[in-house]
């Protein structure tokens, strides 16, 4: 397969990324794989689209830490592709990272519907991306798998939220990613809570959440291929997120910690149920995150956790992404093969 990394800037990137393990797990099965940026897309009258892209060069990288020098180092090869003839693009950039307002339009999307278009397999689809832009796509699913929800700007409707819910409330940025800008509040007379409101909204909307106690046993990260949890034997790609001392968030760069945890009943019924959408709308790779029984978020722009996975069970979550990306595609070039379309059976 021929395989194209999209992130933000190549030379952030460490070894611990899931995008870092499904690149070195593609390089290692023998694909051709290369990294490029948002701001590398062209698009000419031809109707194809190209990129400037760099790959870490021939190798051998005995290690992810080796492939990624060799993709930041001087013996990078850089060259002017035409990604339309790609087998596979993953969107791995965020545009919830940047502070301009036209960045988190997301530049790439409009370039990957051309190359969806091209017949290129995008992961995740560009429709499903911008349908799933920010965490207003939860309010898709139905209210007994997600917390009790009110996205607004308005000071009063948010106190009033909390008034009736009668207990403690989240309030965080709609677009907001990485724990930022996530307060807890107790109830509506708190003194600060303007200022809360304040620093919130300067992001634009409010996304304001009833506060699920079971949080204090931590969250978990569900990572999800096709609507279905990643196996591995009988091993699920989920892993338990423990908030540091005195925090309500989990992310594991502010100090969370992380646990092993089964796969459970609670899990599948809220698959079960988002599975259907997320199929239809494209969303391939994503990240769920599960706090008891409720979907607390999607992650469907760069979601991560196979570095902690693999580490907590000894597995590896990103070969078993590149082998289904390979079926994926073997099945995608036979039934393009006119001679080929006779011996199929559609179902």
């Amino acid at each position: 397969m021929k395989l194209c990394f999209v992130v933000r800037n190549i030379h952030s990137q460490i070894i611990t990324y899931t995008t870092t393990h499904l690149a070195y797990e593609a390089y290692l099965k023998g694909h051709e794989v290369v990294y490029a940026t948002v701001n590398s897309f062209s698009y000419s009258d031809d109707q194809r689209v190209r990129a400037t892209v760099i790959s870490p060069g021939d190798g051998p990288f005995n290690s992810r830490t080796q492939f990624l020098d060799g993709l930041k180092g001087e013996q990078a090869e850089r060259a002017e592709v035409t990604l339309s003839d790609f087998d596979v693009v993953f969107l791995r950039y965020n545009p919830n990272e940047t502070e301009s307002e036209r960045d988190r339009k997301n530049p790439a999307i409009e370039f990957a519907r051309l190359l969806k278009a091209h017949g290129v397999f995008v992961v995740n689809d560009p429709g499903g991306l911008t349908k799933a832009s920010s965490k207003m796509y939860l309010s898709a699913f139905p209210e007994e798998i997600r917390a009790k929800t009110l996205i607004t700007r308005s000071a009063v409707k948010i106190k009033d939220f909390i008034r009736r819910l009668r207990r403690p409330a989240i309030l965080k940025p709609l677009s907001g990613y990485g724990g930022q800008d996530v307060f807890f509040v107790k109830n509506p007379n708190e003194i600060n809570i303007n200022q809360i409101i304040s620093t919130v909204a300067k992001n634009g909307y409010i996304m304001a959440q009833e506060y699920l106690p079971a949080i204090k046993m931590g969250d978990k990260r569900l990572l999800l291929l096709n609507g279905q949890p990643i196996f591995d034997g009988n091993r699920a790609a989920i892993y338990r997120r423990m908030s540091p001392r005195g925090e309500i968030r989990a992310n594991m760069h502010i100090g969370g910690t992380r646990k092993k945890v089964s796969f459970s009943r609670a899990e599948a019924e809220i698959v079960d149920t988002i599975r259907p959408r997320l199929v239809s709308d494209g969303l391939y790779f994503v990240g769920a995150d599960i706090v008891g029984n409720k979907l607390l978020e999607i992650n469907v722009f760069c979601p991560g956790g196979i570095n902690n996975i693999n580490e907590l069970y000894n597995v590896n979550i990103g070969r078993l992404v590149i082998e289904d990306l390979e079926r994926r595609v073997r099945l995608g070039k036979t039934i393009l093969k006119p001679e080929s379309i006779s011996a199929i059976k559609l179902i």
